[in-house]
């Protein structure tokens, strides 16, 4: 995959987790968000090399199980089928630090702006604010173990393991041969009223890659 910055005009190349120990705080890494402007980022399938970095849309109607996924985290039916059905948006960015570590820039479709989170290789832990549709209503933290794998019939696996205040969460990424399709298969087990686990629930949803388009955080 071959990526090409406009500039202005001017061209340039340029698994269920019980209990988690966090070792490195989101809060203490370098801030990996550039704000860019004018800029628009095009694509080319030059290269057989499929990479997680670029532009993502979800295509809802393909989705299997999102809203009954969305639903077990507490969400109502029609809160459910809503947010399964939204524009969702993302885009990956190489941090540079290490290999397999990216920077995820999400518009989920809330109307509450760009969110931006960096998955680092190992144990971390990210803090949430409350008034969360996937974490819960009051403010706390989800301890994540993020793992970054080239498989030989997969090709490269993003996967993230995190135990939130809800439950138990497996996310885990992979990419079709030509990398302009990223399959998202999510697992979680809600977290009973006496601690213990319930019932699995799974979904998958499909992105495809966007191939011109400006980043998420230009103005």
């Amino acid at each position: 995959m071959v990526w090409t910055t406009f500039w202005r005009g001017e061209m340039s190349l340029a698994a269920r987790v019980v209990a988690l120990v966090p070792t490195r705080s989101r809060a203490a890494r370098p801030n990996a968000t550039r704000h860019r402007r004018d800029i628009v980022v095009m694509a080319s399938a030059t290269s057989t090399d499929a990479s997680f970095v670029g532009r993502w849309t979800r295509d809802g109607s393909r989705s299997v199980n999102a809203e009954a996924y969305l639903a077990s985290h507490g969400l109502d039916v029609a809160k459910a089928a809503e947010r399964a059905a939204a524009p969702y948006e993302q885009e990956w960015r190489e941090t540079g630090a290490e290999e397999g570590e990216f920077l995820v820039l999400t518009d989920p479709g809330t109307g509450r702006g760009v969110r931006s989170l960096v998955y680092p290789i190992g144990e971390w832990e990210e803090e949430f604010k409350g008034s969360s549709e996937l974490f819960g209503a009051e403010p706390g933290v989800v301890y994540r173990n993020t793992t970054y794998n080239e498989i030989p019939h997969l090709g490269p696996v993003h996967l993230t393991e995190s135990a939130t205040p809800l439950g138990w969460e497996t996310t885990q990424r992979t990419l079709s041969k030509d990398g302009n399709e990223m399959v998202v298969d999510r697992s979680f087990t809600p977290r009973m009223p006496d601690g213990s686990a319930g019932e699995k629930i799974s979904s998958k949803e499909y992105f495809t890659r966007v191939m011109v388009f400006r980043p998420l955080d230009a103005s």
